[in-house]
């Protein structure tokens, strides 16, 4: 594979053609070849022209034969010219997109947290396809009008210096058109990918959240909010478009008036015999030589302000400030679980809400409950334990060493993650619990689904295992996903277990089953388990009470529960809750 995009330094089109100087050396040749080729053709035309008013028939019919020449010559060029520079645009944009890709993937937890998928999107998909444009088609016209323009140039000073000087003048105006033209198609291009990126996370925000939209009966309103942002980018794609529809005009209209002159001045010329009428016919061929890169320049120009447009929102993804998460390693686990401490762990967001400072040490094998209600920091302790936060202040301790990012890596390696809202891929079943130990057998599957309490359901699905579950898992409820993500996570034998409100959605019956089942795995593993239910958290060693933010609580359930606290008032209101809904049953 070639070289990355963001491993070159450098302008944004030298990191583009630098891992491709070869093939852009050939595309370039194969232009100057087209482009000197087709030049010669009107000029063996005129000569052949001249000859004849020469009656010199030989002479003709050579001019012919070679402009015949020139005209194969220029065919087989012109092939090898787009064939060349639009496949290396394809390329380019496969070495974007799978760089945007491998660049997503190594963004750290806060990347996600100012981003928008939907302008995500937008950047992998539309910002890209504008790049490739410029590197393609753009490219290509530029390359052929300035391989056309010395060769066709010097014949057609050649062939009368002072016609050449008149027929040009027209095109100096058409340059300054062109430059007035270029700056506000680009300011129109900028406003007009926001747009795009606006619509783009609109849609993404609303077809994800349909069911909240059907519930509220907000259709109507999504409708119209989504057909205002419809109407801008329309509006500005208008813009775009009757900027971008000037170019042409103005370039016919600039060859048409160059056209004039050369039948005004050059028919005088020819009067007065300064000029041979095979000269003149010669001219009228150079002006329909350099009339389509011309005329195609100002496209290319339209062109090269979207791309650079694009690249730019591209860069500010490449170059976003979270330093990139090391390149995953096979690595060598202990055979141990793992021992974690946090030494004054504090992690605020801007709005200065957060967690800690907090002091926690886990033994190995050490289970704990972290207990506290919404918005308490439990999801932020687990992220941080996890090595998805960073610990702002403070240090994150894996067996005794602290965690930095070279060490992220082998912490991963041996954690098992399951967070509060449980992700499933689009595939099988199987895929699913696999995801993180590919090379699991059945036998294993079974194992953690009997924990997991998934095997009853395993068997009732049509195809078992092999069972595609769709899109978010969409074919599952919403206990089943997340039993289904506790599995997956149990399969990797983690050395730390991290569970998120991981049973928030199970039935109360399931869940003992599951607790019980876990009891299981207590000492194989470091437990941290965050739930708002104190029965949950009685199955671990220690319960660590969080209230907004701070450690108020810690100790082991039975004590806790002795004492005067958030911890006892929680059990008695809690337990108070299970006798009634006994009762009810």
């Amino acid at each position: 594979m070639s070289q990355s995009v963001e491993t070159v330094r450098g302008p944004w089109w030298w990191q583009l053609f630098n891992p491709h100087r070869k093939t852009l050396a050939l595309g370039f040749l194969a232009t100057v070849v087209c482009s000197t080729a087709a030049s010669f053709v009107p000029y063996f035309s005129g000569r052949a022209v001249h000859a004849l008013e020469l009656s010199q028939w030989h002479a003709s019919r050579t001019m012919l034969a070679w402009m015949l020449v020139a005209t194969a010559v220029a065919g087989v060029g012109r092939y090898l010219m787009r064939n060349t520079l639009i496949g290396l645009s394809r390329e380019i944009e496969r070495e974007q997109r799978e760089s945007l890709y491998a660049l997503l993937l190594a963004k750290p937890h806060a990347f996600y947290d100012r981003q928008r998928v939907g302008d995500l999107m937008a950047r992998v998909g539309d910002d890209v396809s504008t790049v490739r444009m410029a590197t393609g088609p753009g490219l290509m016209s530029v390359l052929q009008t300035a391989s056309i323009l010395p060769v066709t140039l010097a014949l057609m000073i050649h062939t009368s210096p002072p016609l050449t000087v008149a027929v040009m003048i027209p095109f100096a105006f058409l340059g300054l058109g062109f430059y007035a033209i270029g700056r506000a198609s680009h300011r129109v291009q900028q406003k007009l990918q926001l747009a795009f990126s606006a619509l783009s996370t609109f849609s993404h925000e609303t077809i994800q959240g349909e069911k909240v939209v059907q519930a509220f009966g907000l259709e109507e309103a999504r409708i119209e909010a989504f057909a205002q942002l419809s109407r801008r980018h329309a509006r500005l794609s208008m813009r775009q478009t009757v900027l971008f529809s000037a170019y042409g005009p103005m370039a016919m209209f600039i060859t048409g008036l160059a056209t004039l002159i050369l039948i005004a001045y050059g028919g005088t010329l020819v009067n007065r015999g300064a000029l041979s009428l095979g000269d003149l016919i010669a001219f009228s061929g150079f002006l329909v030589a350099l009339a389509w890169p011309v005329m195609s320049l100002g496209w290319s120009v339209n062109l090269f302000q979207r791309g650079l447009a694009g690249q730019k929102r591209i860069d500010e993804v490449m170059n976003a400030g979270e330093a990139d998460l090391p390149a995953a390693e096979p690595v060598q686990l202990p055979p141990t679980p793992a021992a974690i401490a946090l030494e004054g762990g504090v992690h605020r967001f801007d709005s200065k809400r957060g967690l800690g400072p907090l002091e926690l040490r886990l033994a190995p094998g050490e289970s704990l409950g972290v207990l506290g209600g919404i918005g308490s920091g439990k999801s932020v302790l687990l992220q941080m334990l996890a090595g998805l936060r960073e610990v702002q202040e403070g240090r994150l301790l894996l067996d005794g060493e602290a965690l930095g990012p070279e060490r992220l890596r082998m912490h991963w390696a041996g954690l098992g993650w399951v967070p509060q809202e449980a992700f499933l891929f689009s595939e099988t079943l199987r895929g699913n619990l696999a995801f993180g130990r590919p090379g699991a057998t059945d036998g294993e599957l079974w194992e953690v689904a009997r924990v997991a309490c998934l095997d009853d359901l395993i068997r009732r699905l049509p195809e078992g295992l092999d069972t595609v579950v769709g899109e978010r898992g969409v074919i599952l409820s919403g206990g089943e996903r997340q039993r289904t993500a506790l599995a997956r996570a149990l399969l990797r034998k983690p050395r730390l277990l991290l569970m998120d409100d991981a049973l928030s959605a199970v039935d109360a019956e399931t869940e003992s089953r599951i607790l019980e089942n876990l009891r299981g795995f207590l000492g194989r593993t470091t437990l941290v388990l965050a739930t708002h239910r104190v029965f949950v958290a009685e199955l671990c060693d220690r319960v660590l009470v969080l209230e907004e933010g701070r450690p108020i609580q810690m100790g082991a359930p039975s004590e806790l529960a002795m004492q005067t606290g958030t911890f006892a008032r929680l059990k008695r209101l809690q337990s108070l809750e299970r006798e009634l809904g006994s009762a009810r049953a």
